[in-house]
């Protein structure tokens, strides 16, 4: 058989296109990987791991009141590379019905009315049905309606949860505060979906090819943050501990091999820094796997933070002379970042993540190389709103703490303004696997 003869394109050297691609643009990107084998892989390297930041409907976020924000939906993307939103030319009806819940190695996962959660790929149009969770949950009904809120029944009266109907955001709050993915559907189909849910209590597994989600036997709940790395499941407590669990050593359905439990101090830095902000906020804590490493990200998130910055407390916002309070929404007010030694097991202080990018809130938290990606900044933690218990509280703002902390300087920028800071659905973070021209449409 005679031999398959290479075009001009396969003998171009791979270290002169993949200077080429370092400087197109998406578009062009697609448009090279159709040229020929060669081309489509090395061009996929740059395609499928570009950081997109999924958002709402500019035009509803700023003519809303607040009122009907259960109705909006997600309907395009920002690409920070070249700074530039592309709209979906349709809408998955995905977006606008269901309740994002996660989002994890290119795919989002939803939950949608009666607690049926699924996997969906917005730019290849993929879904893939996840077992219900109504059980998991507590519930014997779960129903969508038409002013997009969920109405409850519960299995028992007994529940930690009091009220019959809930928002979107209220959903991610009391009961499930993330999703992520161990392996990539789009790969070889072998993949589990880890939730945190419960109000953090409880963290339930599924994998794919049986049809029920298993409750992890834990030690330190309630939980800060998961994630998956290598096939191992990290949890952080809010006692500062760090379990870890094998989900690939599953004998049989229900059973997932515990590997290890750590106990850790608390970093005196962010201990000390807590305390004398005591009464101005909370703080929120991520893992993150970084070249390797382990990181533990400290977001310290004021109450009520002025234009200029300034923490302030609810009696500052009440004056004698006028019958309204001051409108100063909860913000982000500064990051540690700390790195783990397992030899002495203790939290040592990151003053430096190099070329590293760190991307934060409704997302599985990631370490992205920022090498390949203009405009990406070296140093900095790129984070979007998800303090889902705050979310609801006020008309005038939600969804709207997002921004870049540059870790040296300890600045702030916007990522993407909106006009208003009642933003909702919040936008969030999606690293994906693979994008298709054909579902995008021109720049907004």
């Amino acid at each position: 058989m005679a031999k398959r003869r290479k075009s001009l394109a396969d003998q171009v050297p791979t270290e002169i296109f993949w200077s080429i691609f370092n400087k197109l643009s998406f578009i062009d990107l697609i448009q090279a990987k159709a040229v020929c084998s060669s081309w489509n892989l090395a061009a996929e390297e740059f395609v499928t791991k570009m950081p997109w930041l999924m958002l709402p409907s500019k035009k509803e976020v700023e003519e809303g009141d607040g009122a009907f924000v259960n109705n909006n939906g997600y309907n395009g993307f920002f690409n920070l590379c070249e700074n530039r939103v592309y709209n979906l030319k349709t809408t998955p009806m995905e977006f606008r019905e269901s309740c994002c819940i996660g989002s994890s190695n290119g795919w989002l996962v939803f939950l949608e009315h009666k607690a049926v959660p699924f996997l969906f790929n917005p730019f290849k149009q993929i879904k893939i049905h996840l077992p219900p969770v109504d059980y998991l949950l507590g519930l014997k009904k779960m129903e969508r309606n038409e002013d997009g809120e969920y109405e409850l029944d519960y299995l028992k009266k007994n529940q930690r949860f009091f009220f019959k109907v809930c928002g979107k955001q209220e959903v991610r709050e009391c009961f499930i505060q993330k999703a992520i993915l161990s392996g990539k559907p789009d790969c070889n189909g072998n993949f589990g979906v880890v939730l945190l849910c419960n109000n953090r209590e409880e963290i339930a597994y599924h994998q794919r090819g049986y049809n029920s989600w298993t409750v992890i036997d834990v030690s330190h709940p309630p939980y800060q943050d998961i994630i998956c790395h290598k096939n191992h499941l990290y949890a952080l407590s809010d006692n500062n501990s760090i379990e870890v669990w094998d989900l690939g050593g599953r004998d049989y359905v229900g059973r997932i091999v515990k590997k290890s439990d750590i106990v850790l101090p608390f970093p005196d830095k962010s201990h000390t820094k807590g305390n004398s902000l005591r009464g101005f906020g909370t703080s929120k804590f991520y893992l993150v796997e970084s070249c390797d490493d382990l990181l533990l990200i400290v977001r310290f998130i004021g109450d009520y933070v002025d234009l200029d910055g300034t923490l302030l407390t609810e009696w500052d916002l009440l004056t004698e002379t006028c019958t309204q309070p001051k409108i100063c929404p909860y913000r982000t007010c500064f990051f540690h970042v700390y790195k783990l030694d397992f030899d002495e097991l203790k939290w040592v202080e990151v003053e430096s993540l190099n070329d590293r990018a760190l991307f934060l809130g409704g997302n599985q938290s990631v370490s992205v190389s920022v090498q390949s990606f203009p405009n990406c900044e070296t140093n900095s933690i790129y984070f979007t709103d998800d303090c889902w218990e705050k979310m609801e509280e006020d008309y005038n703002y939600g969804g709207h703490d997002m921004g870049i902390y540059n870790i040296k300087d300890e600045s702030f920028k916007p990522i993407y303004e909106f006009s208003s800071d009642k933003i909702q659905p919040p936008p969030f973070w999606i690293i994906p696997s693979c994008m298709l021209e054909s579902q995008l449409g021109l720049p907004g």
